[in-house]
């Protein structure tokens, strides 16, 4: 019987290893992550944060909506004291989807949103190393995950200001810049498919932040372009490029198309009144560098009460991989001057978006029509965040480079350990959130109402309502704090009884009787898409009164009355659509040609392959 080699079962046992386990330098970033999220293991919850209170209330109204059959919400039930609001046609829902799943698993909804938090810090640092091991190598991308992953203004979005959706969008940001990169190099559909995912998850995670990074992501593919193919515009990977993001505006076209028509149906100044007003939150020189760090809100002058720090070690990084990248011995380092001039790239993209958060660039600001929706300069904290973390990676790829081993440059080297390290303690103190403890009603339609009658200033209305609703306006509020089941409607004319059978977070079901004729009216915002129908027959309703409520009229009798936010609007209609078509041909593009994705790899594109791998 012939006994198998030793040597050639060891080599086979370490190729399966090699293949199942992850390399040491993605353990390690995994392990030099964690405490970042740690505090999300504690039993309280930063409630004292700025939005934290909506990250998990909102979470309450997503989980109403969805157990009501409302796959795709549209309506909050509790917001403005009970009269609800449309804040998911306003609001991307994707973090909430990745919430929800947590909670339908059994988890709470603070340990849901904990736990999305967690899982969107993973995705950062992971994206990260992915995207700039692609261009330098894996210490480089290690760093680069790492400085991004602790970047001051993330760690200030989870536990200062709990932007919860703007976290998980930024946590998406590198993974769109390499799905297109690997588009424009290599081409095929399935990476056409990718690209057109990544995009729109970001459109479907935070607006905002879409807005924002949407000049940067177009300017990058243009570079890429040019750079990709040595300054000949390719017009096939050009094509493939633009489809890829009218794809994307497809998938997302179910958010999109209501969100751009229908938003002019809610009371917008709200947003951009006030405080809210970008002239109000330029960043000064002297922020950038600063070590402070607070806990309070930004205000008007240098006084701010938050931090706009860049954070030391991603700014002397990324100065020294800009100074490389500048000098032509740099050329051969990194596979060739194309990666030498992405460095070069996201230095001068580093450039204009600091000055951009100065009160110098005005101006400009003056003429963008969007501006009032980013509210606050300071929020493309976010792109540098990006941009530093890659030309700290650039950093490291040009002092790998100088070792004259080529064989020793894919291995983690003793000063990219010591690094690491550094890394994260220079910010560990950033990441000790206000911890508080948890009470039943925070997790539960009452912190709405809570956190209402404390800010006045955040409730929500519509066009048809002539003020902001108060609390004498809205009875269910007294319903509310008393724990009692909420009754949604009232006689406005006529006589008779309402008996609520069923109140939902999309849906109102009521019996009603009379012996004449009634007007009945729910204490419910009047707002498109809301369909009353009467013994399962559509009535008419509209607003009345001075906030707008759903009212309609009742025959004699007793009848069964529902109410549902439906899908009935032209905007949702057509948006509903363009997704579905959208994700079929995604579908198609991911699993039904697969040859067309290994077309990226055929010999008339051989030459835009990178070395980097």
């Amino acid at each position: 019987m012939l006994m198998r080699c030793p040597a050639a079962a060891n080599s086979r046992f370490v190729s399966i290893c090699r293949r199942f386990l992850p390399s040491p330098e993605i353990l390690l970033l995994i392990l030099l992550t964690l405490p970042a999220v740690l505090p999300l293991t504690s039993p309280g919850y930063f409630f004292d944060a700025h939005d934290a209170q909506h990250s998990v209330f909102f979470l309450v109204e997503f989980d109403q909506a969805i157990r009501d059959g409302a796959w795709w919400p549209r309506w909050t039930p509790d917001q403005a004291l009970g009269f609800g609001y449309p804040l998911w046609v306003l609001y991307g829902p994707l973090p909430y989807y990745v919430a929800e799943f947590f909670h339908l698993l059994g988890t709470g909804f603070t340990t849901a949103v904990k736990l999305t938090w967690a899982l969107a810090t993973f995705v950062a640092a992971g994206s990260m190393y992915a995207l700039v091991r692609r261009w330098w190598g894996r210490s480089a991308g290690l760093i680069a995950g790492l400085i991004y992953a602790y970047a001051p203004y993330r760690l200030l979005d989870l536990y200062v200001r709990a932007a919860f959706a703007e976290y998980v969008a930024l946590s998406l940001l590198p993974l769109v810049l390499l799905a297109f990169w690997n588009l424009i190099e290599r081409g095929g559909l399935r990476r056409l498919a990718l690209a057109a995912l990544a995009y729109a998850a970001i459109i479907l995670a935070h607006t905002v932040t879409g807005v924002i990074f949407t000049p940067l992501l177009g300017a990058f593919i243009v570079w890429a372009l040019l750079h990709v193919s040595r300054f000949t515009l390719h017009v096939s990977r050009l094509g493939l490029a633009i489809a890829a993001v009218l794809l994307a505006l497809g998938l997302s076209a179910i958010f999109l198309l209501p969100m751009l028509v229908e938003r002019h149906y809610v009371v917008q100044e709200q947003l951009v009144r006030a405080t809210y007003h970008y002239q109000q939150h330029f960043v000064y020189l002297h922020q950038f560098l600063s070590p402070f760090w607070g806990y309070g809100y930004a205000v008007e002058g240098p006084n701010d009460g938050m931090s706009f720090q860049l954070g030391l070690l991603p700014v002397v990084l990324a100065l020294v991989g800009t100074i490389a990248a500048l000098r032509r011995t740099a050329r051969p380092a990194w596979g060739g001057a194309r990666h030498r001039g992405v460095a070069l790239f996201f230095a001068a993209a580093t450039a204009i978006v600091l000055w951009l958060m100065t009160a110098s660039s005005e101006a400009v600001w003056r003429v963008v029509p969007l501006a009032a929706l980013i509210q606050f300069p300071w929020r493309l904290l976010a792109l540098t965040a990006l941009t530093l973390a890659i030309l700290a990676g650039s950093a490291v790829a040009a002092r790998e480079t100088r070792n004259p081993k080529p064989k020793t440059r894919n291995r983690l080297q003793p000063a990219c350990w010591l690094l690491s390290l550094l890394i994260v303690m220079a910010s560990f103190a950033y990441t000790q959130p206000q911890t508080t403890e948890i009470t039943p009603g925070d997790e539960s339609p009452l912190a709405v109402i809570d956190f209402e009658l404390e800010f006045p200033d955040m409730r929500g209305m519509t066009v048809w309502a002539s003020r902001l609703p108060q609390p004498e306006d809205a009875p269910l509020v007294a319903q509310y704090l008393a724990g009692q089941p909420l009754t949604k409607a009232h006689i406005l004319e006529g006589e008779g009884e309402v008996q609520t059978l069923r109140h939902g977070g999309a849906s109102e079901e009521l019996l009603v009787a009379s012996s004449v004729p009634m007007r009945l009216q729910f204490y419910t915002y009047w707002f498109p898409g809301w369909e009353v129908r009467v013994d399962g027959e559509l009535v008419e309703s509209w607003p009345e009164g001075p906030n707008g409520l759903i009212t309609f009229d009742v025959p004699p009798g007793e009848h069964r009355v529902e109410l549902r936010m439906s899908e009935n609007t032209a905007p949702r209609r057509v948006g509903g659509v363009l997704s579905g078509l959208s994700l079929l041909v995604t579908a198609a593009l991911l699993f039904g040609q697969r040859r067309s994705g290994r077309s990226g790899k055929s010999d008339r594109f051989r030459f835009l392959r990178s070395s980097a791998d």
